[in-house]
């Protein structure tokens, strides 16, 4: 089984991809948070997968509220993926911290904190996926073998030092009260349906967020199909979605 939280598609694309060599099951984290489903038994011989993005040199606090309240049922190999648009410091740790796994990857995919950067260019926006297939391939034989340990090579310098000076600003930020709405806005409703906080509200055709902090995944805003959402500094700046995911 693989646990994946995604919002533009990256974990997605990685979940998918390690899932279809080794024929495993995807299970979305932030449906589960949803329904309250913590419990699972994993099948015999099964490995119990994460693959998770990195936020601000952290794990999304969706992610580490799931993983506090995970119950595996049966011993089995655990492992987790971390995709990042750079580095992913001490992101690993975290999760160690929070449920034992086995072994660690990094993956660099797209970066899409357009808050504040610029998407990249289509170019290299496929360089990467490239190279993050390579890396996916390399991942699911040490998966497959069940080997234990740390490769991941995206933790940059410092990691600790990073993610403890960086991560705060994410875990007490995460400020709903940045969003903006444009004319642009349909009312289609997808940005309620996707948001994993259930954050968002429909009020007379319009995005109302309902919580002073949401996951500040950009789910809503990369999503939007009149790009009518934005984020603080974002307007400019681009959106993105894996185009390799379902």
């Amino acid at each position: 089984m693989i646990f994946y939280f995604t919002a533009t598609g990256n974990s997605k694309f990685i979940a998918e991809g390690i899932a279809a060599q080794i024929g495993d099951r995807l299970i979305d984290i932030a449906e589960c948070v949803r329904a309250g489903s913590y419990s699972f038994a994993p099948a015999p011989g099964e490995a119990v997968g994460f693959v998770v993005p990195v936020y601000f040199f952290g794990v999304p606090i969706i992610v580490a509220e799931f993983l506090q309240k995970l119950k595996i049922t049966s011993k089995a190999y655990a492992y987790a993926v971390l995709n990042c648009g750079g580095t992913t410091a001490a992101a690993g740790k975290q999760i160690r911290c929070l449920f034992p796994i086995d072994a660690e990857f990094g993956i660099v995919t797209v970066d899409n904190y357009v808050p504040m950067y610029k998407t990249a260019s289509d170019e290299e926006k496929q360089q990467r996926l490239d190279k993050a297939e390579l890396a996916i391939a390399r991942i699911t034989e040490r998966v497959k073998d069940r080997t234990p340990g740390v490769f991941n090579d995206c933790a940059g310098p410092l990691p600790g030092l990073v993610t403890s000076m960086v991560y705060p600003l994410y875990k007490y930020g995460r400020k709903t009260s940045k969003f903006t709405v444009s004319e642009n806005c349909t009312g289609c409703g997808l940005c309620e349906k996707i948001c994993p906080r259930q954050a968002i509200k429909l009020e007379n055709g319009k995005p109302v967020w309902t919580a002073p902090q949401c996951e500040t995944c950009l789910a809503c805003l990369h999503r939007c199909p009149a790009a009518a959402i934005n984020y603080g500094k974002s307007a400019g700046h681009g959106r993105y979605v894996n185009p390799r995911v379902s």
